[in-house]
């Protein structure tokens, strides 16, 4: 994509797909008329937080639509029109979160199936006469979407910079001087005329006293972060708001920034990053109160300790929804941002286990396929979903490539012939992918095209999908066991990425906002391979391009003083598939395996991979991290498949390629 391409505006189905994905469930149910014997349509849209019904309809297409656009006026959603945003003044924008800010403090939203609204609930009830009703300024950003989409109307960064959300809803409020009261010494709203007490009255419900887990993360001064479990202790009486600034050390909740929802718990529960709104100026100060593992979590920049936490309101109820989150459950939401942590908590092998390198076929492929890995992670890191365009051309058949191989291992030693005079008979098509992923404002963020080409489409896709997905994996190197690089020459590739100065916008969850050092110094296609045993120091008695199946427990190990060692179990697995040569197993374990026969029982030490990897994968993280010694590995081998003739020579071929690309590139 050029700088000069047109942006294309969604359709409010499309806006729908790309906020939900397959969790948007479409049935239409007929209805039918007696009178006039006729039969009209009524479209139900099931969303995972709240479900609409359209109005019925002599079309079906016309009722799907009636339901899509109440679904979207329900999430504050406006379609783009290109006209309207690109004539809208800030005075229009301004005035539109007038408007919407006055009927959030009216009677009718107070009894509104909204978060927000039960936001404005819980404060009426809290503790405090001068804090009663007044709603924190960053419940109204996060929370309205309504004022959200406004906002990214005036001013399209709002994406990056919730504080500048934030100081639109004030400017608003200051407006609104008639209707809402600012509070003069914090960032919250209230209502000018108090609300009829027959409403208030109605509001007066028991509620349970709540306990919560969490997670501290607290930005010390030697510029590290410590993670600790913290307990959120919600009366009855208290808005949780107001319970997370307490533990943050701040005054009440008007001082939290809240962040995106982050991830999902098991039961669904929505987690989120908060901290202290920030108000430092000297780039200085900025710098040394950075909190870079909750910045990493929330993708966001975030500033002093900041708490992580599943707790808050939702669309389905008026209640307080909540989850415990632990220190495990925490670390592998950290994991599960990278595509190498997505793949091994699918796999769930989170020590054994790791996305592969290449993709060779269908049949032999464990786990999530590398499309729907990239669709998922795309989707959690507020990028576009992944466009796909396949290409033909002209090619010559597997078979025919591995003839010509043999035939040129044959004739290499008589000089007869080279790779370029090999004659190469057969004809067909093979595909080639190109892929290419926008910011949800359709820039630019990474496009790749394949050189090479697949007898099969599939394989095409597949591959261009683990291309980006191990080149995103760059940036969570220090979450993952070993930073993943691709597998490939430039040869192989046609790609682009998006410049370093934008890419803190379009790319928001990167842990450090800058790229990574193998991308500034222009060696992106560096292998992987340098750090895999392809020239193995012992026979290997298992070939590339087999199906394995092990048996397998890995334990945290430290030596005592007393001579008998301490073991911890962090991971095991009764029964795993895998396909050797292709790194889909961690280089120790796959090493080993290799020079196993069926049947045959290994015990063998290894260091320790990322402690955040350790951490997410054992069960007692208090006992975990007094064993951060060594591992070791119990493996039986179950069995294996051994691969055909002709994927041997495939398998081959991969690995010499593998072995020519690991070599240093000159200047």
């Amino acid at each position: 994509m050029t700088g000069g391409e047109e942006k294309q505006a969604l359709s409010p189905k499309e806006i729908i797909h790309q906020q939900f994905g397959g969790k948007a469930s479409y049935r239409i149910e007929e209805v039918h008329v007696s009178s006039h014997n006729t039969c009209l349509y009524r479209c139900h849209l099931q969303l995972p937080e709240f479900s609409v019904v359209s109005n019925v309809f002599k079309e079906k297409q016309d009722s799907e639509q009636s339901a899509i656009e109440l679904a979207l006026e329900k999430l504050g959603i406006q379609p783009r029109n290109d006209d309207y945003a690109d004539h809208i003044t800030v005075e229009e924008g301004l005035e539109g979160i007038v408007q919407r800010i006055k009927y959030i403090f009216s009677n009718e939203f107070l009894s509104a199936d909204h978060p927000l609204a039960s936001h404005l609930r819980a404060t009426l009830q809290r503790d405090g006469e001068q804090r009663r009703g007044l709603l924190p300024v960053s419940a109204i950003a996060t929370f309205d979407s309504k004022i959200y989409s406004l906002c990214k109307v005036i001013h399209p960064s709002m994406d990056s910079d919730p504080v500048l959300v934030m100081s639109y809803v004030m400017k608003a409020a200051a407006k609104s001087w008639d209707y809402v009261v600012v509070s003069p010494h914090a960032a919250s709203l209230g209502r000018k005329n108090p609300y009829p007490p027959a409403i208030i009255e109605g509001l007066a419900t028991h509620v349970e006293n709540i306990r919560v887990e969490a997670v501290h993360i607290k930005c010390t001064k030697r510029d590290e972060e410590v993670v600790e479990p913290v307990v959120l202790d919600i009366s009855s009486d208290r808005y949780y708001l107001d319970v997370i600034a307490q533990k943050l050390g701040l005054e009440d909740a008007s001082q939290v920034m809240i962040s995106r929802a982050i991830s999902k718990t098991f039961s669904g529960y929505e987690c989120r990053v908060y901290s202290a709104i920030t108000k430092l100026n000297s780039s200085s100060d900025l710098k040394k109160s950075r909190n870079a593992k909750a910045s990493f979590v929330c993708g966001q920049d975030v500033h002093g300790d900041a708490i992580f936490a599943s707790v808050g309101y939702t669309w389905k109820s008026h209640d307080l929804e909540h989850e415990d989150v632990t220190l495990k459950s925490f670390y592998r939401i950290c994991c599960g941002m990278s595509p190498n942590g997505i793949y091994k908590i699918s796999r769930q092998a989170l020590i054994a286990a790791q996305l592969p390198l290449l993709f060779t076929r269908e049949s032999n492929w464990r786990g999530p396929f590398p499309r729907e890995i990239l669709s998922m992670f795309c989707h959690q890191q507020q990028l576009a979903e992944p466009v796909f365009t396949i290409s033909t051309a002209p090619a010559k058949s597997m078979s025919d490539v591995l003839s010509c191989y043999n035939k040129i291992k044959d004739e290499s030693d008589n000089q007869y012939s080279s790779r370029g005079q090999a004659g190469m008979p057969g004809s067909g098509k093979g595909y080639r992918c190109e892929v290419k992923i926008l910011s949800k404002s359709l820039d630019l963020v990474f496009d790749c095209s394949l050189k090479k080409l697949y007898e099969k489409e599939n394989d095409a896709v597949q591959n261009a999908a683990l291309i980006a997905l191990s080149w995103f994996s760059m940036f969570f190197g220090d979450m993952d066991e070993e930073s993943l690089e691709p597998c490939y020459t430039d040869d192989d590739l046609d790609i682009q990425y998006n410049q370093r100065s934008r890419f803190k916008e379009t790319f928001p969850s990167s842990r450090v906002y800058e790229l990574p050092d193998i991308i500034r110094k222009g060696d992106l296609y560096r292998s992987r391979s340098m750090s895999m045993p392809w020239e193995r120091k012992r026979v290997q008695k298992i070939a590339n391009g087999s199906l394995v199946s092990i048996c397998y427990s890995v334990f945290l190990k430290k030596d005592s003083k007393r001579g008998k060692s301490l073991k911890e179990l962090i991971e095991s697995n009764e029964g795993i598939e895998f396909e050797v040569g292709h790194g889909s197993m961690n280089p120790h374990l796959e090493s080993v395996i290799t020079q196993m026969s069926v049947g045959q029982h290994v015990r063998f030490s290894t260091g320790l991979p990322a402690e955040a990897l350790v951490l997410a994968a054992a069960n007692d993280t208090a006992r975990a991290l007094t064993l951060l010694s060594g591992l070791e590995y119990n493996v039986l081998l179950l069995g294996v498949k051994g691969p055909t003739e002709e994927r041997m020579e495939k398998a081959n071929i991969v690995e010499k390629v593998a072995e020519g690309s690991s070599q240093p590139y000159k200047d």
